[in-house]
């Protein structure tokens, strides 16, 4: 249109003006090129549009969709640069000036380039605030379940703690633990403990009214909000959740109500205790929890107490192991130790045992059991390979067990720190990130290496990964799982691409089908561990040995493998 206006204006030229001035060749000649500067504007627009379009990851998209929209301006505007540049010099060829033409016209031309880049400006603006809401809203629900999570769970119960509290309304907590769920899940497999989550949670979701809020605790457990609920009031609903169970699966139930003056972490406490309380007496049953004065560490009926103390007192904790795999040449690089209790009078879950152990304080103590159990299990591997050894935080930042009394528990094993990969849980809070960095900064300077793990399903995943940059990146089995699905499918992406910026490896945990190790193999994702690769075992020799019979044959850990003892 803008060169039109310009060909139009020169035929209304005086004739004087035109003639003797018009040469045919020369404007043939002339415009030949000014036709290839047009083709080429439109052939490199063409060119904008084929740059392909990716996963929608947080972590890829935005940046592609400025690419993409750079090249579509620098097209259309050089596009119009080249017409004008095209129809000015044939103008000038007819004898007229075209300066004032030439002026407007690319006046026209940038005010163009400018909204048009406003516009996209802005489109990206809300792309981008719609990828953080769905990033945060990844982080808040539970990928397996899709009811919120234990992030989400901390942040309503304060909420809700404040509302009671200024409007002098009651309250109640129900904690829920689905009874022997590890024996389900060993007899059976993770994929069939995973649908009766899911479907527990979907059944429980229904059964809940509208105002109370139900969430995926941890592992087996969950947690219910009863808003404005007595005991009386809440009694009924729990009974409800129980009979929505089978007669194959039961649940135990602990529950306790707000005082009206207690913090969220008393009252949580309370609750649980309640569901410590009900296993106790024989599982498939309701408890109510003691007033908040009560001494339950002393009570009869509740003995976790002492079997923690008799667990650390006898050092009753043992390791399995697991396979990990290469995935893209299906070796096995390394094995994950699983921490257990070795006791045959005790049926509970590792993740139960160190919430009782970190209430009666003795967490860290209970961490250390971990670590030397770890190493002393690990005397068959052969000198140098790397060995992944779970930390809790907590621990980590104890200033009692600092990196001088892990060294002497390595040389006590005949290990060397460079063969040691601290593996952090990002399940916990982290309250000073710059002790943690400052700590990770002095293992490090001896050699020890750090990992990440269950990224994706805690609290503070990106700060914890922005302070220790760890050499391993261990995805949530919640995400692997539903690596199908296109949210936890942007997450794994998102995750894989932080790995690569700081030179780490991703590891996924929870395959069990040929399936989804492929879809995570395309994902970019390293490592992998799970069912399809082989289950925990006991005897570690017995495993290595038969591991180097199969194909393809299990060489030596690269820097890239290690070992992990894992709360389970």
């Amino acid at each position: 249109m803008i060169g039109g206006g310009v060909l139009a204006r020169a035929r209304r030229l005086p004739p004087r003006a035109r003639k003797g001035t018009v040469s045919q060749r020369v404007l043939t000649g002339h415009a030949r090129w000014y036709c290839y500067l047009v083709t080429g504007g439109a052939v490199f627009a063409l060119l904008a549009t084929a740059v392909p379009r990716p996963e929608p990851a947080v972590a890829f998209s935005v940046g592609t969709r400025i690419t993409r929209s750079a090249l579509w301006m620098l097209a259309i505007t050089g596009t119009a640069l080249a017409t004008l540049a095209a129809t000015t010099a044939a103008t000038r060829s007819l004898g007229h000036d075209p300066e004032i033409d030439l002026g407007r016209s690319t006046w026209l031309i940038g005010s163009g380039a400018i909204v048009l880049g406003g516009v996209v400006v802005r489109r990206l603006m809300d792309e981008l605030r719609h990828r953080i809401g769905l990033l945060d809203s990844l982080s808040r629900t539970d990928q397996l379940t899709r009811i919120p999570n234990r992030r989400s769970w901390d942040d309503e119960v304060s909420r809700e703690l404040a509302r009671a509290r200024r409007d002098h309304s009651s309250l109640c907590i129900a904690m829920l633990d689905l009874d022997h769920f590890k024996t389900f899940n060993d007899m059976r497999g993770h994929q069939e403990g995973d649908v009766l989550l899911t479907h527990t949670a979907a059944a429980w979701r229904e059964a809940v009214r509208e105002s109370d809020f139900i969430a995926r605790y941890g592992g087996e457990e969950f947690a219910v909000i009863l808003r404005g609920c007595s005991l009386q009031d809440a009694l009924p609903i729990v009974e409800r959740l129980r009979m929505v169970m089978t007669d194959e699966q039961t649940v135990s139930v602990g529950i306790a109500r707000w005082d009206g003056a207690e913090d969220a972490e008393s009252l949580v406490r309370r609750a649980d205790e309640a569901l410590f309380e009900a296993k106790a007496a024989g599982r498939n049953r309701v408890k109510v929890a003691a007033n908040p004065g009560a001494d339950w560490g002393q009570a009869k009926a509740v003995p976790w107490p002492s079997i923690v103390r008799e667990l650390l007192e006898e050092r009753s904790v043992i390791a399995a192991y697991q396979p990990v795999v290469d995935l893209d040449g299906g070796a096995i690089v390394a094995y994950e130790a699983l921490a257990r209790p070795n006791h045959e009078r005790i049926d509970i879950s590792v993740e139960r045992m160190f919430s009782s152990a970190q209430r009666m304080g003795l967490g860290r103590d209970l961490d250390w059991l971990c670590r030397r159990a770890a190493l002393a299990g690990a005397t068959w591997m052969p000198p140098g390979m790397p060995l992944f050894v779970n930390v809790g935080i907590s621990a980590l930042l104890d200033p009692l067990h600092r990196v001088d009394q892990m060294l002497l528990v390595l040389e006590a094993v005949g290990r060397q720190p460079t063969e040691v990969v601290l593996e952090i849980t990002e399940r916990e809070l982290v309250g000073d990130l710059g002790r943690l960095r400052q700590v990770v900064a002095s293992y490090r300077q001896h050699g020890f290496r750090f990992a990440i793990d269950d990224v994706g399903e805690g609290h503070s995943t990106l700060e914890v990964l922005a302070a220790t940059e760890p050499e391993f990146v261990k995805v949530a089995r919640s995400l692997v799982i539903e690596g199908w699905n296109r949210g936890p499918r942007a997450a794994i992406c998102a995750v894989v691409a932080f790995a690569r910026s700081i030179d780490a490896q991703v590891i996924a945990e929870g395959i069990e089908d040929e399936g989804l190790a492929t879809a995570m193999r395309h994902l970019g994702v390293d490592l992998a561990q799970g069912y399809l690769f082989g289950r925990p075992a006991l005897h570690v020799a017995e495993t290595a040995e038969e591991a180097e019979t199969k194909e393809p044959v299990a060489a030596a850990a690269s820097p890239a493998t290690g070992w992990s003892v894992r709360r389970r």
